[in-house]
């Protein structure tokens, strides 16, 4: 593919998830609403959440190999699904392959919130002014710019979700390969 560091970025950050799920790893200030009334159970020996979120992640990538390659091998239970990905997906023309690498990009951003790294948002530009000030907005699920002049037809400040985020952050690096020959 033709970023590399997309695909390992995702892994590094399902790694983390993962020990995260199995308690290997300190959880840390997860996105979205927090519990407000003390379990009557013991808690369960992995996060089911989280659990989910791998395993939902896991499918979106395998359905989008298999689709445009049926015979793609088996693929990996873990953070090497990113690794099968990239060789599965050699000969997707230019555009699949940059739709798969917004993918891994995107669930690499998503890894990266639940497991409390806020400042991943960061590095990513604004799809709407090309600065670098995103910020996570947990209450609206989606990345928030801090540009002042970056604001949306009401006056309001500009949201994006984090599958824009992901294929703007492709698109230009695409375009920055293309010109840097």
């Amino acid at each position: 593919m033709g970023d590399a560091d997309t695909s390992t970025t995702a892994a590094a950050h399902m790694r983390t998830l993962r020990e995260i799920s199995s308690g290997t790893k300190r959880r840390g200030d997860i996105i979205g609403p927090s519990r407000g009334t003390k379990p009557v159970h013991a808690p369960a020996p992995i996060d089911i959440d989280l659990l989910d979120h791998l395993i939902a992640t896991r499918s979106e990538v395998i359905n989008f190999v298999r689709r445009y390659n049926p015979d793609a091998g088996t693929a990996p239970i873990n953070e090497a699904i990113y690794q099968w990905m990239e060789e599965s997906s050699e000969d997707l023309d230019d555009g699949r392959r940059m739709a798969l690498e917004a993918i891994a990009y995107r669930q690499g951003l998503e890894h990266a919130l639940r497991a409390g790294n806020r400042k991943a948002i960061r590095w990513p530009a604004c799809p709407g002014c090309d600065c670098f000030g995103l910020s996570w907005n947990a209450a609206l699920q989606k990345a928030a710019c801090l540009n002042q002049r970056c604001l949306t037809d009401e006056g309001l400040q500009s949201t994006w979700d984090l599958r824009q985020v992901a294929q703007h952050y492709i698109a230009t690096q695409a375009r920055l390969r293309r010109t840097a020959t």
